[in-house]
C-alpha cells in the first residue's frame, strides 16, 4: 500500500504512515493517563477497533520509555565500580 493516497488532484498521507516524534516522559504520561481515563469511562464510540488501537498506542509509548531505561541500565552496568 502506498504511503500516500490520491484524492482528486491532491495526495494525502495514509493514516498508517509512521512518524518520529520527540516527547518528554511527562508528555507520554499525560497521553497515557488521558487515554486510560477516556477508555475507563462509558466509551460510547462507534468504532469497534478503538480499544485495540488504544492498546497499540500504549504498547508503543510504554515500550519507548522501557527501552530508554533499559539503555540507561546497560550504560550504568558498564561503568566501573568506584572504590574509595
Amino acid at each position: 500500500m502506498s504511503q500516500f493516497q490520491r484524492v482528486g488532484d491532491y495526495c494525502i498521507m495514509a493514516l498508517n504512515t509512521v512518524h518520529k516524534v520527540t516527547l518528554t516522559e511527562a508528555q507520554i504520561s499525560i497521553i497515557l493517563y488521558t487515554l486510560e481515563d477516556y477508555m475507563s469511562k462509558d466509551n460510547k464510540s462507534n468504532d469497534p477497533d478503538l480499544p485495540r488501537e488504544v492498546d497499540a498506542i500504549f504498547e508503543e509509548l510504554e515500550g519507548s520509555v522501557d527501552k530508554y531505561y533499559e539503555k540507561v541500565e546497560k550504560a550504568k552496568a558498564k561503568q566501573p565500580d568506584m572504590e574509595w
